[in-house]
């Protein structure tokens, strides 16, 4: 109780905060850097999801180079705003003959509110995706980002360090599709190393993150876009945070794509695959209903 009475008494601290709790940039909303951090660690809507249905595995043929963009149009209690995101991964084998791949993940992000206040966001992550299975990848990482943004946006911190720890096992052939089951548990710290804007004061913040989902693919019966194979795929991720007390600690997302494989007449591993969704994110307000956040992704993704 005594953190979250002292959580509040910071939030009236800082101008606007409880009413802009959902764009708190560093940690605590589905804006922020830990949220962004741990999104990358568990990713249900990627693309090295293998489409072709004799495989029983995730597609981890080679190296692979994936470019994203994302767009969010998001509100609470009147407040709205949209989020700009690229992304780019790098996956590499870090030597001949190995299974894993090392993974490395620059993201950006512009958040920008109705009223004209802009923070950006940079986040870099890497891990290396360790094959326990065909079917089963677990993957360690490490992200650090900074932001840019001012007081306005309920930043007491500039830096945000999260450890990670994911697991995603593919349970193939159940029906006429796959089904993945995705499990991560993470670990956030602000820092106040002052890469990014110095705070207006810094407050030591520790997160705990759990994120469970489930998403399930199901391949095209027909050829679509000149013949090319597709799939459908839905998902559901729920993130849980713990310790520090925050704004955001239950967001719920649900997700649809559609998957295109454009050259399937080369090898897996120089196969290019493009993705395009939508996501619909719902989080739930720790304070007051008032105040819970709604927001619609349009996703595009393109690995070659």
């Amino acid at each position: 109780m005594k953190k979250y009475l002292a959580t509040a008494a910071l939030m009236a601290c800082v101008p606007g905060t409880a009413q802009a709790s959902a764009y708190l940039a560093t940690v605590g909303s589905p804006n922020s850097l830990q949220h962004g951090a741990v999104t990358t660690a568990l990713n249900l809507n990627d693309l090295d999801y293998d489409d072709d249905p004799d495989t029983p595995g995730f597609d981890m043929e080679g190296d692979a180079d994936t470019i994203g963009a994302a767009i969010s149009y998001w509100g609470s209690a009147g407040v709205e705003g949209q989020r700009y995101e690229l992304r780019y991964q790098k996956a590499l084998r870090p030597f001949e003959g190995s299974r894993a791949r090392v993974l490395i993940d620059p993201v950006l992000n512009v958040l920008h509110v109705n009223n004209g206040a802009t923070a950006t966001m940079g986040t870099l992550s890497t891990g290396i995706e360790i094959p326990v299975q065909p079917n089963w990848l677990i993957t360690p990482r490490i992200a650090y980002g900074v932001t840019d943004a001012g007081a306005f946006f309920g930043s007491t911190s500039s830096d945000l360090i999260t450890l990670s720890a994911s697991s995603r096992y593919k349970i193939a052939q159940v029906g006429r599709g796959d089904l993945t089951i995705g499990n991560m548990i993470g670990w956030s710290t602000t820092t106040n190393w002052g890469l990014g804007r110095d705070p207006a004061f810094y407050v030591k913040e520790n997160v705990f993150t759990f994120r469970n989902g489930v998403a399930y693919q199901l391949p095209f019966k027909g050829r679509m876009f000149g013949g090319r194979q597709g799939s459908l795929r839905a998902s559901y991720t729920w993130t849980k945070l713990t310790d520090d007390p925050q704004s955001y600690e239950d967001v719920h997302e649900a997700a649809l794509s559609i998957g295109i494989r454009t050259r399937e007449a080369e090898q897996k591993s120089k196969a290019e695959q493009l993705r395009i969704g939508l996501i619909y994110t719902h989080g739930t307000n720790s304070f007051s209903h008032d105040f819970d956040y709604d927001a619609l992704t349009l996703t595009i993704g393109y690995r070659f």
